[in-house]
């Protein structure tokens, strides 16, 4: 393995190593909760993005997975060829991680009146995975790979 330069890595790429971050740690943070009066004291309750439902936690994974996969392509570890190009790769998962997010924030109840709905974290999860996608997409423009659909197969390919 080469020595890794931090500084190498290119603004796509530092796109999609924070927002992989970002998204990680806001996968611990509030996501829908309650706030409101409680008699003498104020009741709260939360939920966290681990706990949200599948699409919170999966689409949360997703996003820290293709933020690790990056990392990984870049300090040059062996990895097992896929039918696919890297970039494609870490703009795919990014793309249906951001996806499985915005329908979690989509599908959250809430109730008209009272302060219970969407806290924080989604909001941060939410800005963490564009920023990851549209840095994954500019990656995958700039590598020059050919897009899945585009790639020639078959017997005349």
């Amino acid at each position: 393995m080469a020595s890794f330069d931090p500084k190498s890595l290119s603004r796509a790429d530092q796109a999609v190593l924070g927002g992989a971050a970002v998204a990680f740690i806001a996968g611990f943070l509030p996501w829908y909760g309650y706030t409101g009066p409680n008699s003498i004291l104020r009741a709260y309750g939360s939920v966290s993005g681990w706990s949200a439902g599948f699409s919170a936690w999966a689409g949360t994974l997703l996003l820290v997975l293709a933020g690790v996969f990056l990392l990984l392509r870049r300090l040059e570890v062996a990895l097992p060829s896929l039918p696919v190009g890297p970039a494609a790769i870490v703009a795919g998962v990014s793309a249906l991680g951001l996806l499985l997010v915005i329908i979690r924030w989509l599908t959250f109840p809430s109730v008209p009146g009272l302060a219970i709905g969407s806290k924080y974290g989604v909001w941060i999860a939410l800005i963490a995975g564009l920023a990851e996608t549209a840095g994954a997409v500019v990656a995958l423009r700039e590598s020059g790979e050919p897009l899945p659909w585009a790639q020639a197969s078959g017997p005349g390919a």
